[in-house]
């Protein structure tokens, strides 16, 4: 399994008035997965979470600037593949 960080870009403006939520695919990518793909947040900003399919959630007055978040992404493997979790740090960039 392969996962690739990306950065993401949240609007201030729209952060202002509320939450804004990031498919997963805005923030990694991930490539030779066997089996069901779940994440968990390591740590970072209290005011990103991400939840186990991946929906990364950016909280409503979240102030500017560059927030990195760490979290494990674990492919749940099958009959001829073990299970597999690899660490990935993704930026949120809020403008």
């Amino acid at each position: 399994m392969t996962a690739t960080a990306k950065t993401a870009t949240v609007k201030y403006t729209a952060l202002s008035k509320r939450n804004q939520t990031l498919a997963v695919s805005k923030v990694l990518t991930v490539k030779k997965n066997q089996g069901k793909v779940t994440y968990a947040k390591k740590s970072g900003s209290k005011s990103i979470t991400v939840a186990k399919n991946g929906k990364v959630t950016v909280k409503k007055g979240l102030k500017k600037g560059t927030y990195k978040i760490e979290l494990n992404v674990t492919a749940a493997g099958n009959a001829k593949y073990a299970k597999a979790t690899k660490a990935v740090t993704f930026k949120v960039v809020v403008k």
